[in-house]
C-alpha cells in the first residue's frame, strides 16, 4: 500500500476518533513509520487512561494495495517486577475470552498490552477501511475495559489468578 494511503486512512481515523470522545492525532517522522495515537480516557473501575498507537507495518506484502496495520495498546506501564509471573498467567488467561488480538506483558517496561494486526485493503473505498478500523478499536477497548481492573489488581495488588477469577474480575472458564 502507497504510503499516502497510508497516511489519508490514519488521518481519516484519527478525525473519527476525535469525533467521538477520544483525543487522537497523527504523528509524522523522517526515520519512523507513520503513527496514529489516541488515548481513550478513564477505562475500568480503575479510571485508567489508554494509549493506543497504530501504524503500518513496513514490509512486503503479496498485494501492492495490502498493509499490514498494527495496533498497540497500552494499558500498564511500571507493573512491579515482583508479580510478572502471575502477570504473564493473566495476559495468557484473558487471551482465552479476547475477541481481537491478544495481551501480553514486556517484562523490561513492567507493561501490560493489548496487540493486534489488520490487513487492510488498499483498493476497498476509504469508508470501508476506516468501519474495519473502527469495529476493530471498538472490540480491542471491548476486551481492555473487560479485563483492566482484574490486570490491576494482579500488577498493584499482588492477587493471584485465581483469587482475581473467584472475585468474578475474569470470567469463569
Amino acid at each position: 500500500m502507497k504510503a499516502e494511503k497510508q497516511e489519508q486512512i490514519l488521518a481519516c481515523m484519527a478525525e473519527v476518533l476525535n469525533q467521538n470522545g477520544f483525543r487522537a492525532e497523527v504523528m509524522r517522522s523522517d526515520s519512523a513509520p507513520t503513527l496514529l495515537r489516541c488515548e481513550a480516557m478513564r477505562q475500568g473501575k480503575v479510571a485508567k487512561d489508554v494509549v493506543i498507537e497504530c501504524c503500518f507495518i513496513p514490509m512486503q506484502l503479496p498485494g501492492e494495495e495490502s498493509g499490514l496495520l498494527q495496533f498497540f495498546v497500552t494499558l500498564f506501564q511500571d507493573a512491579p517486577d515482583l508479580h510478572k509471573n502471575q502477570l504473564r498467567r493473566a495476559c495468557a488467561y484473558c487471551n482465552e475470552f479476547c475477541a481481537l488480538g491478544a495481551f501480553g506483558y514486556f517484562e523490561q517496561a513492567g507493561q501490560i498490552y493489548l496487540k493486534h494486526n489488520a490487513l487492510l485493503d488498499g483498493s476497498l473505498p476509504l469508508e470501508k477501511n476506516i468501519t474495519l478500523l473502527a469495529d476493530s478499536i471498538s472490540l480491542l477497548l471491548a476486551s481492555v475495559g473487560r479485563f483492566i481492573d482484574g490486570l490491576a489488581a494482579v500488577a498493584y495488588s499482588g492477587m493471584t489468578l485465581e483469587n482475581v477469577i473467584d472475585q468474578e474480575f475474569f470470567p469463569k472458564m
